[in-house]
């Protein structure tokens, strides 16, 4: 475990990979937001959006959306695009969750075109997973999932795991993530950091570093973004209107006016009261998250990489207890979601005709979800 972290080399790059779900977004954000900055201490992040995921999944030749239904490509330019950029004489950050679950192989030669192990080190930012696990349901519900919590949960922590749980501890497998990205660059140059429960400066205080940026540079820019969790309520509701709409819709329907219409301003322009329920984890699968979370803890602590941060927190037990099923959604949740909407309706509007039509087809219920977006 690392008390001081002395910081890459200038020419060499950091890859965040992830994982999904432990302030990926949060410091994503943050990068392209002190973008110009950056430059000023010799770091540059490529691009000129916040996101750099685009270019990651044309590098993984992996197409975004329902995986068989409606999934697109992402044409090669612009993984060749950033690997042009990315031939910079100080210090590059590159960061994408989505490549967290990229196979070997494929990261290989990723990491290859950016300029091989010599030159590549890689960051691996971990939570316990039982901070992760209803973070990760949230996430899926956002991309058309139907199953509740709890099913979400047996399915996860099943004795025969299904390719979708196989899919999930790929991503959730501490020890063997990172175990993956110390075969391609060595441990010395692989980067674990955890990020305790709760604790909203890690992330940024811990790049900083690796990157030699001032402090508080990044961590500074932390309100750039709203990416709360959803309450009970909101999450049921976004669970039942997925039963309803989701297989009546294209990927970019249902991305336009569930995911990135209703659902995001639901979230991000609304205070939960205090009495909302939170979505708590039953005591059952707060018990195997503990378990699964120690031994990540303990193969973390022995794997040879260099640990920002306490191994130990990983092993956090999960704010465990009953969710009763919600049955209303408050006031004002409906009218931000509504009113997003309307308002995209406006945009443009579809004929009667295909309204109509939308209407009237019968849902097959996507109860597996099923997109690169969880």
């Amino acid at each position: 475990m690392s008390s001081t972290v002395a910081p890459i080399p200038a020419g060499e790059l950091l890859l965040h990979v992830g994982v999904h779900k432990t302030g990926t977004t949060a410091l994503q954000a943050a990068l392209a937001d002190a973008r110009a900055q950056l430059v000023e201490h010799g770091v540059l992040y490529p691009g000129e959006g916040t996101f750099q995921h685009r270019a990651i999944l044309a590098g993984a030749g992996r197409k975004y959306g329902w995986q068989g239904d409606g999934a697109r490509e992402v044409p090669k330019k612009h993984w060749e695009e950033l690997v042009e950029q990315a031939r910079h004489n100080g210090r590059t950050v590159i960061s994408s969750e989505f490549l967290d679950d990229v196979d070997p192989a494929t990261a290989g030669a990723m990491i290859g075109d950016l300029g091989g192990a010599q030159r590549v080190s890689v960051a691996v930012t971990l939570r316990s997973i039982g901070a992760i696990l209803p973070s990760a349901w949230q996430q899926r519900l956002k991309a058309g999932y139907t199953a509740p919590y709890n099913q979400f949960l047996k399915m996860v922590f099943a004795e025969k795991r299904t390719p979708k749980a196989e899919r999930f501890w790929y991503r959730h497998d501490q020890v063997a993530q990172v175990q993956r990205w110390v075969d391609l660059v060595g441990a010395d140059r692989t980067y674990v950091v955890v990020i305790p429960d709760g604790d909203r400066t890690a992330i940024f205080s811990a790049f900083e570093a690796l990157l030699d940026l001032p402090t508080g540079l990044l961590a500074a820019r932390q309100i750039s973004i709203a990416n709360r969790s959803m309450t009970a309520q909101e999450a049921e509701f976004v669970r039942r209107l997925n039963k309803e709409v989701a297989d009546s819709l294209t990927w970019d329907e249902y991305t336009r006016t569930v995911r990135r219409g209703i659902v995001l301003n639901m979230v991000e322009t609304r205070r939960p009261d205090p009495d909302e329920q939170k979505i708590l984890t039953p005591d059952w699968a707060a018990d195997k998250a503990q378990q699964a979370g120690q031994r990540f803890a303990d193969g973390i602590a022995a794997c040879g990489a260099r640990v920002i941060g306490d191994p130990a927190e990983l092993a956090r037990r999960p704010r465990s207890g009953a969710t009763q099923k919600p049955t209303t959604l408050a006031l004002d949740a409906a009218v931000a979601g509504t009113a997003a909407l309307v308002r995209r309706s406006t945009w443009s509007q579809p004929s009667r005709k295909q309204a109509l039509g939308i209407l009237l087809r019968r849902p097959q219920r996507r109860a597996e979800g099923g997109s690169d977006a969880d």
